[in-house]
């Protein structure tokens, strides 16, 4: 499984569409309380849920882990977790994942200035509070001890996302066999 990590607007979404679009790789889609943005799209971005009906799940052990990050509750089923899968995550997810599965699982870390995340934010029309919180919350979540369990590094901002996607499957591919 293929794991990208990275701060906001750092490119996640737009690489891992890229790479599904390019690769026999599949989106594992996870699960979240947050309000879906402008232009995601329910069970193909997230599984966008209540937060009661994120508890009930909790309750009934159907996600193999889960994390509160920026107020909201993400998680990811446990029935999700196959070999193929491409899944985003935030620190305190990708801890879990490498506490429970590191066997399984490869992990490509996005860098990007917070300078430019920043404009990519205000061009996705992302609300100026959110931008603040977000970028704020990056700089204590986002630190060399999540850089440091990566086994790929990309700069995202020095990359187009057609050359970030290739350097990734060119990472990847030999372990998805």
């Amino acid at each position: 499984m293929l794991i990208i990590v990275g701060p906001s607007a750092a490119g996640k979404t737009e690489i891992v569409k890229h790479l599904i679009e390019i690769s026999s790789l599949k989106k594992l889609v996870t699960y979240t309380t947050r309000l879906p943005r402008w232009n995601e799209i329910e069970d193909v971005d997230y599984h966008f849920i209540s937060v009661d009906d994120f508890k009930e799940k909790l309750e009934n052990n159907f996600f193999f882990e889960y994390v509160i990050y920026n107020n909201n509750y993400y998680g990811t089923a446990t029935n999700d977790m196959i070999p193929g899968n491409v899944v985003i995550l935030e620190p305190n997810g990708l801890k879990k994942y490498v506490e429970k599965a590191r066997d399984k699982i490869k992990i490509c870390y996005l860098k990007c200035s917070e300078e430019v995340r920043k404009l990519r934010m205000v061009k996705r029309k992302d609300q100026p509070e959110s931008i603040k919180r977000r970028l704020k919350n990056d700089q204590i979540c986002f630190n060399s001890e999540i850089e440091k369990m990566a086994d790929l590094v990309i700069d995202s901002e020095n990359l187009t996302i057609d050359e970030a996607t290739k350097e990734i499957l060119a990472f990847y591919e030999p372990y998805s066999k």
